[in-house]
């Protein structure tokens, strides 16, 4: 989601813009954005284009109508699943977004300080900042930066992993804290593997963190 697209929707309905602390706006991703800034976008989204909304949304209380077919935040199995992008089929052994198990900081936008020394990482430039969407090569599934640039938010709360096997699982039915995956452009490229998980209250926002939406085929 890029501040082009997020900026439309607040001069459309009115909500605040959110501060790009200096980083740019444009084509670059959305940052500053809470959990609950990004399933209202989505409900907007979704009415622009004449689908039915997912979510309804009643102050805090956010429940997802999984037959709609509006535009919504991916499910934490669906980030992954397609993060794991192999010869364009997802849920593949890769260790990076980008379909890759090497992390180059010339193909994704993490933190390539000298410092930080692991076998499945190229030491190269830190940038200190956002790139634009579509800036490097996406992967096999044709899907951009989903390692580094920014975190993104998915739709589950956040708990341990179930034990047995799961098909397309929606995550815990409520908690304290709301998924977020992917790694940005200031954390090393351990936080940019596409098993890493991180949470925050629905209500937490930050300079690294935004959202892409997700549709399910029909």
């Amino acid at each position: 989601m890029t501040f082009e697209e997020y900026d439309r929707y607040c001069e459309a309905t009115g909500k605040y813009k959110t501060d790009d602390q200096g980083l740019g706006r444009g084509k670059l991703p959305v940052i500053n954005v809470n959990w609950y800034d990004a399933v209202e976008y989505c409900n907007w989204r979704s009415q622009q284009a004449k689908l039915k909304p997912v979510y309804a949304i009643n102050g805090e209380n956010v429940s997802a109508d999984w037959s709609a077919n509006g535009y919504r935040l991916p499910t934490e199995a669906e980030w992954e699943y397609a993060a794991r992008a192999v010869n364009g089929k997802g849920g593949g052994k890769v260790r990076f977004g980008n379909g890759k198990d090497v992390a180059d900081p010339e193909e994704i936008n993490v933190n390539g300080s000298k410092d930080y020394k692991k076998p499945y990482f190229v030491v190269g430039k830190y940038r200190k900042k956002t790139t634009p969407v579509g800036n490097f090569t996406p992967n096999s599934l044709g899907l951009y930066d989903m390692s580094g640039n920014v975190w993104e938010w998915c739709w589950d709360w956040y708990d341990a992993y179930p034990t047995g096997s799961q098909t397309d699982p929606k995550g815990a039915v409520n908690g304290s804290y709301r998924v977020y995956r992917g790694g940005s452009w200031r954390d090393y490229p351990v936080r940019a593997r596409c098993a890493c998980r991180r949470r925050g209250t629905p209500d937490y926002l930050d300079r690294d963190l935004g959202f892409r939406l997700a549709r399910a085929a029909r």
